[in-house]
């Protein structure tokens, strides 16, 4: 199972490949802004991708391509697992 550490909270811990990057966050007690719930709609879940870690995650979707995020930042809600990640919440202005 990859592992997800999330750098600027200080934890980590081990979830299915496929998993959203935010299911991750909200089941290890992180507290990630998803205020569309988690649609991809709002943008407000970004993620920092840390390292060599972005082809670890299945490949942006067109809901990060229309906010023309670009790396290292993805959308927590879209970004799923396929290998271990390191990540922290991004600031949103």
């Amino acid at each position: 199972m990859p592992r997800v550490t999330f750098e600027d909270q200080g934890k980590a811990a081990d979830f299915p490949a496929g998993k959203t990057l935010l299911s991750c966050a909200l089941e290890m007690g992180i507290v990630i802004s998803h205020v569309c719930g988690g649609d991809g709609a709002c943008g407000t879940c970004r993620v920092e991708v840390l390292g060599t870690c972005w082809d670890l995650l299945t490949p942006p979707t067109p809901d990060e391509t229309y906010k023309e995020l670009e790396a290292p930042y993805r959308l927590s809600c879209q970004a799923k697992l396929i290998g271990d990640v390191i990540v922290k919440v991004a600031k949103v202005e």
